[in-house]
C-alpha cells in the first residue's frame, strides 16, 4: 500500500548528520480546499522530492514510524527489515489534493478506530505500479497487485501488509470528493488490472503525473476533477454489478434450500430466510417479482411433481407418494394445484404427453413454465435414443 502522509519542504538535503537529515524527508501533509479562482491566476505546479539521497536503515525507519504515529500504526514484517528500510516520494501539492509517486521497502500499516477518530479527512485513489499488498478494509479483504486500482477512505479502519512497492496516489481532501462517490462507500473497492476501469483510471493518473511539471495548478485541479468523475462512474457501475451478483447469490441460496426441503410440508418463509441469511422482509423483496415466497414454493413443488410424474414410465410411483415427496398436504390439494397450473389432473396430463412426440412435449413444458435449462433433465432421458415418443 502506498505511503500517504509524506512530503518534503525542499528538493534538496542539507549537510548535517544522518539523524538531522531524516526528518527533512518526512513531514506531514494535508491537501486543503481553497478558493480556486480562474486558471490563469494559478502558479505552475511544482514537484518536491523526499529522500533524494536514498537514506535507509534503522534510524530512517524509526524516524518514519515516529513521524506518522498520529496517522498510522507502523511495523515491519520482520525486525531484520530495519536494515534495508527506505522510501522515497515525489509529490505535487494542489489546493484540494496531492499527487504522489511513492517507492519503498516492505512494511505493515494500520489505522484502527482510535486513529480514524483523530484524522478522517482524506480519500485516496491508488494505482499499484510494482509489488503487492494484502489488505483488510474494515472487513473487506483482498490482495492488490501491480496494475490494480484501489480506493481507501481514511474515515474507515484498514490494515495493509505490503511487499517492496511502487505506486501512484491521488490523495484528496474529503471536501473536494463528490458526494456521489462518498455515498457509494467505496472503501476497499478494487478495480483489477486489465479491467476497463483500471486501464482508464490508471492511464489518466499516469499521464497526469507525466505532465505534472508542465501544468499550472488550475489545470491540475481540472485534471483531478476528470479523474474523480471517471472513478465515480466506474465505482457506481462496479457496485451496481456487485449488488446484482449478491442478489443472484441470495436467490440461488433460497432456491437451493427450497429444492432440498420440498418434502417438508411446513417449509415456510422464516426457515428459507434463515438458510439464505436474509431477514423475512428481505426474502419477500427478493422474490416479489415472482409472486412472493408462497408462490415460489408452490411453483417449485409442482415443477418437481411433474418431473417425478413423467419420469415414472412404469406407473410405479403413486400420486400419494409424489404428494408426500413434494410437500403437499394431501392428494386432493396436490391434484387441485396441478390442475390449476397445467390444465389437467396429474394422471390425464401424463397420459396426454405419452401420446405425443418429443417436440410437442418440449413445447408443452415450455408453455407450462419450464425454461430451457429446466428442460435439461427431460432432454437427457429422451435425446440419446432420439425416440419420437415418450416412454
Amino acid at each position: 500500500m502506498a505511503k500517504s502522509g509524506i512530503s518534503v519542504k525542499s528538493a534538496t538535503t542539507t549537510e548535517s548528520n544522518d539523524s538531522e537529515k531524516i526528518p527533512q524527508a518526512l513531514g506531514s501533509f494535508e491537501p486543503s480546499v481553497s478558493n480556486k479562482g480562474n486558471c490563469g491566476s494559478w502558479p505552475k505546479l511544482q514537484g518536491l522530492d523526499s529522500n533524494p539521497q536514498g537514506e535507509s536503515g534503522p534510524q530512517f525507519w524509526q524516524a518514519f514510524r515516529d513521524t506518522f504515529a498520529h496517522i498510522y500504526t507502523l511495523s515491519l514484517p520482520d525486525a531484520s527489515e530495519e536494515v534495508r528500510f527506505t522510501l522515497s516520494t515525489r509529490t505535487y501539492h494542489m489546493p484540494s489534493a496531492i499527487l504522489m509517486r511513492s517507492q519503498g521497502t516492505a512494511f505493515i500499516m494500520a489505522r484502527g478506530p482510535a486513529l480514524v477518530a483523530r484524522r478522517a479527512d482524506q480519500l485516496l485513489i491508488y494505482l499499484e505500479l510494482e509489488g503487492s499488498c494484502d489488505n483488510d478494509w474494515a472487513g473487506r479483504r483482498g490482495r492488490v497487485k501491480a496494475g490494480d486500482i484501489q480506493i481507501v477512505d481514511y474515515a474507515r479502519p484498514f490494515h495493509s501488509v505490503t511487499t517492496d512497492y511502487a505506486n501512484l496516489i491521488l490523495i484528496l481532501a474529503r471536501d473536494s470528493v463528490p458526494a456521489s462517490l462518498l455515498g457509494l462507500e467505496p472503501h476497499g473497492l478494487v478495480f483489477p488490472r486489465g479491467s476497463g476501469a483500471a486501464r482508464l483510471i490508471g492511464a489518466a493518473m499516469q499521464e497526469f503525473y507525466a505532465q505534472a511539471d508542465d501544468l499550472m495548478v488550475g489545470e491540475a485541479e481540472v485534471a483531478i476533477e476528470g479523474i474523480l468523475a471517471l472513478t465515480t462512474a466506474y465505482a457506481r457501475m462496479r457496485l451496481a454489478g456487485d449488488k446484482l451478483d449478491r442478489v443472484k447469490s441470495k436467490r440461488k441460496a433460497a432456491f437451493d434450500y427450497i429444492d432440498a426441503h420440498l418434502a417438508n410440508a411446513r417449509l415456510g418463509p422464516d426457515e428459507v430466510a434463515a438458510a439464505a441469511h436474509l431477514s423475512r422482509a428481505s426474502l419477500y423483496r427478493l422474490l416479489a417479482a415472482e409472486g412472493g415466497i408462497r408462490s415460489v414454493l408452490l411453483k417449485r413443488r409442482l415443477d418437481q411433481a411433474l418431473r417425478l410424474l413423467l419420469e415414472d414410465s412404469s406407473d410405479e410411483r403413486s400420486l400419494k407418494e409424489i404428494t408426500k415427496c413434494c410437500g403437499f398436504g394431501g392428494t386432493s390439494q396436490f391434484s387441485r394445484a396441478f390442475h390449476a397450473r397445467f390444465g389437467l389432473p396429474p394422471r390425464q396430463y401424463r397420459a396426454l404427453v405419452r401420446r405425443q412426440d418429443f417436440d410437442w412435449h418440449q413445447a408443452r413444458l415450455k408453455a407450462d413454465g419450464f425454461d430451457h435449462d429446466s428442460l435439461f433433465w427431460r432432454t437427457q432421458r429422451v435425446e440419446p435414443s432420439r425416440s419420437t415418443h415418450l416412454p
